[in-house]
């Protein structure tokens, strides 16, 4: 079957990132026997245009539509990407595709409310390497489709989901085709490749959807394959620099250290950064990235203050942080800390309390976000719920927790003022040092890697 497959974000802040989801099933559908094409619409001038002129051109019989998220999670200015995706809709139907199958991270954690929003019949909840060629293998044989693992589907005029199927054993799975990928474009405008050596979140923060989206069991890529997966990156796409997207880098530590291994073994000479979780940071671990060409490490922080940390179910102490900002910098890594405010407990005390151990560690940036967006499904969901802060029911309107405990006003004018007088800090929410302009400036010049190590007074 002609497989159109249409990439819809087109959020270009903190930096236009590769759709490594559709690069992966691109290559499973491809593998299955399809004929595959990928728009991505990050770049088009007019994403409506684009999306009728392919379909006129390939004439696709399916329209796989990716969607990563479904707004930018920022406040006080939310953006809600859903009215792209319903002109993305309307232009594939007016182009006669009939066959469209919604999916994606973002699709995954709200796949009713999407469905009904645009009017669509067939998702596929969780990952689709599998998934989505089964759907496929059985349309085309005309076998009923009901029980494909992770598809939500009409019938009888009711919504049914299913449950999804993880995919065990990575390593079995075929690398993504990067050929898709408009490599050249998201080292320039985006300042790196991406890159994922394992699936799944054994954490337990209360406002995250990953364990949503990839499950709670922690599925490895050997460290082996993954640096394999790396090198040809580097080598066959001239990507000079990757951000490897794992929600933790190193959870477990000794995979981490095995990937960084690989890498120097290899004699890699390519820079990547990642996420880092504050516990599980030593100075092996550290050194051995320095070593492996790591540049810089972003901390899922959120706060710096024991009791905060506690009821967001972090998993770490105040002593953790800053243990690894210190290791950091003796290895020469440059790091980032991004901050909550707002959550379960917040005052503006712990806020004070935060910044004030934040000046001690001196990072080379902070990403500080006011209030965190809440998606059904999640415990701090429930909690919003139990503390009456809801009026409804959850969904594509987006809904900020904000503590009971906490001034929003204050709070946010003493995050202002620290704004003026520190300049690696960036309130995405306020477009604090984080704009387009400065994006396309610094890029411009030829700056790899996170855009906030450049930000630094």
């Amino acid at each position: 079957m002609r497989v159109l497959l249409i990439s819809t974000n087109r959020e270009v802040l903190p930096d236009p990132v590769a759709p490594l989801g559709a690069a992966y099933v691109g290559a499973a559908l491809k593998l299955a026997g399809h004929d595959v094409r990928l728009l991505d619409l990050m770049f088009s001038v007019d994403p409506v245009t684009s999306i009728k002129d392919t379909c006129r051109t390939f004439k696709p019989q399916v329209a796989g539509l990716s969607i990563r998220n479904v707004d930018n999670v920022a406040f006080p200015e939310c953006i809600s990407y859903i009215p792209e995706l319903a002109s993305a809709v309307r232009a594939l139907k007016a182009s006669g595709v009939r066959f469209i199958v919604a999916g994606g991270s973002g699709f995954t954690i709200m796949p009713r409310e999407i469905m009904e929003m645009l009017g669509l019949n067939l998702g596929i909840v969780g990952e689709g390497e599998d998934s989505f060629p089964e759907l496929l293998r059985r349309a085309e044989k005309g076998l009923p489709v009901n029980n494909v693992p992770g598809l939500a589907y009409r019938h009888a005029g009711k919504l049914h989901i299913n449950s999804p199927r993880k995919i065990d054993r990575l390593d079995h799975s075929p690398m993504p085709d990067r050929g898709m990928l408009e490599n050249a474009l998201y080292l320039s405008e985006g300042g790196s490749g991406n890159l994922q050596t394992k699936r799944g979140c054994a954490y337990s923060c209360v406002y995250c959807t990953y364990p949503i989206v990839e499950g709670r069991k922690v599925r490895l890529k050997s460290p082996a394959l993954a640096a394999a997966e790396f090198e040809y990156a580097v080598k066959e796409h001239g990507l000079k620099h990757i951000f490897i997207v794992d929600n933790v880098f190193n959870n477990p530590p000794e995979h981490a250290k095995s990937f960084c291994r690989e890498l120097i073994s290899r004699g890699n000479t390519a820079g990547w950064s990642c996420y880092l979780n504050p516990r599980g940071v030593d100075a092996e671990l550290v050194g051995l990235m320095s070593r492996a060409g790591c540049k810089g490490v972003e901390f899922g922080t959120d706060s710096a203050v024991d009791s905060v940390l506690s009821e967001l179910k972090k998993g770490f102490k105040s002593a953790d942080i800053v243990n690894a900002s210190r290791l950091c910098s003796e290895a020469g890594l440059s790091f980032c800390h991004s901050l909550l405010f707002g959550g379960p407990g917040e005052t503006s005390d712990t806020v004070s309390r935060t910044l004030d151990i934040m000046d001690s560690i001196k990072p080379n940036a902070l990403i500080g976000m006011l209030g965190i967006r809440v998606f059904p499904g999640t415990p701090l969901a429930a909690r919003a719920d139990k503390e009456g802060l809801l009026n409804g029911p959850l969904g594509l309107e987006p809904f900020f927790y904000f503590s009971p405990k906490m001034e929003i006003e204050p709070v946010s004018r003493c995050l202002a003022s620290y704004g003026r007088t520190h300049t690696n800090f960036i309130m995405p929410g306020v477009h604090l040092r984080m704009t387009d302009k400065i994006r396309q400036r610094l890029r411009a010049y030829g700056f790899l890697g996170p855009l906030w190590e450049y930000l630094r007074g």
